[in-house]
């Protein structure tokens, strides 16, 4: 495992492999009207998605894929779940902007001006290559196409939807992944993990974009899934860590949705499933002082500091920024294999380290 990631498991203390009592959807009651759109809805994690804001009593969910007979299955699952919950089947491509343009109008049309949350869990992973000599050329470009010019599809679609939402909640959940974190290891796949680190950026653009007009965006890892897409990509070594349940994504999606008008703090990071969501909740305090869970550059001068000052759109910062995933906190513990033996005291869990970029602002 890349050693700069393995700390994020550890954020907090308990950790989550199928979904705990506090979390079952079946236990919530969204709001009257509440209704929510999917995209990537027809197997695996965004099938069970949907399946968890049926079970929520969400009023209308708008289900979308590439694939209109799996969509069907999972509708008609779905109703299983809550008889009286509406549910649109609509086919979409999202690396199509028509097709993603028409999905928004469809939505727009359809549900009297109301969108509560966007989830976009659409993916491309493509067989694992971890050399750039390697592998064939589409296969990057594809894992571009759909998690990177996807998000950006969806965002330049759907935002002024939400944003003009008679809702109050306003939510963009992009099913993102820890493996954008990574450089090396057994699924250090060059085009997947690249893209899903483009995908958790344009979150961040998103949050600095529209956080003023109430819109909250998150990337959330599902967890390690042994989905259909994951079956047929991962390695061998690998698979014993596939433990985690396809469902837990899904009651963590619902957890946030129903709070999202509320999690302002939270909004432009990277978050887990997998983590407790009360630990995280509690973590509040840490994590916008530290402006904890997203990417920026580290030099030898330690971490990046907020702002000195602001003069109309120039911002000075103290010191240079690169990128990482930072993810520091004082109650927990990590010592990673290759550190220095006081690197595991409190307050210094661990830098994930995603260098993208280097800047020089004085």
């Amino acid at each position: 495992m890349d050693p700069r990631v393995a700390a994020v498991d550890g954020f907090t203390k308990t950790q989550h492999t199928s979904v705990p009592p506090a979390l079952d959807p079946s236990s919530v009651k969204l709001d009257d009207g509440f209704t929510v759109c999917i995209i990537g809805a027809s197997t695996g994690i965004g099938e069970h998605i949907a399946y968890s804001f049926a079970m929520a009593q969400a009023t209308r969910i708008i289900i979308a894929s590439r694939t209109l007979a799996d969509l069907e299955i999972v509708a008609d699952e779905a109703r299983r779940f809550n008889p009286r919950v509406q549910i649109d089947v609509v086919e979409c491509d999202v690396s199509k902007a028509p097709e993603v343009e028409a999905l928004a109008d469809y939505v727009r049309g359809h549900c009297s001006g109301r969108l509560d949350v966007l989830i976009l869990n659409a993916g491309y992973a493509g067989p694992v290559v971890t050399k750039m000599d390697q592998g064939r050329p589409e296969w990057v470009q594809q894992a571009f196409e759909v998690n990177a010019l996807g998000t950006y599809l969806t965002a330049h679609y759907f935002v002024p939807l939400l944003v003009q939402s008679q809702s109050k909640a306003k939510g963009f959940i992009a099913i993102g992944s820890i493996a954008g974190c990574i450089r090396r290891g057994p699924i250090a796949n060059t085009g997947y993990t690249v893209s899903k680190f483009a995908q958790i950026r344009l979150v961040e653009y998103l949050h600095e974009q529209y956080s003023g007009t109430g819109l909250v965006s998150l990337a959330l890892h599902p967890g390690a899934v042994m989905t259909r897409m994951a079956s047929g990509n991962t390695p061998e070594e690998f698979m014993p860590y596939m433990t985690d349940e396809v469902d837990l994504c899904g009651a963590v999606c619902v957890y946030l949705s129903r709070q999202i008008g509320d999690l302002g703090w939270l909004s432009g990071r990277l978050i887990s499933a997998t983590w407790d969501m009360e630990e995280l909740m509690a973590k509040k305090a840490k994590i916008t002082e530290k402006d904890l869970l997203k990417f920026v550059l580290v030099t030898e001068h330690g971490p990046p500091l907020r702002p000195k000052k602001q003069l109309g759109n120039l911002i000075q910062l103290r010191q240079p920024r690169l990128a990482f995933l930072q993810v520091w906190d004082d109650d927990a513990r990590y010592q990673m294999s290759n550190a220095n033996p006081d690197q595991s005291s409190a307050g210094v869990v661990a830098h994930i380290h995603m260098i993208c970029m280097a800047s020089g602002h004085k």
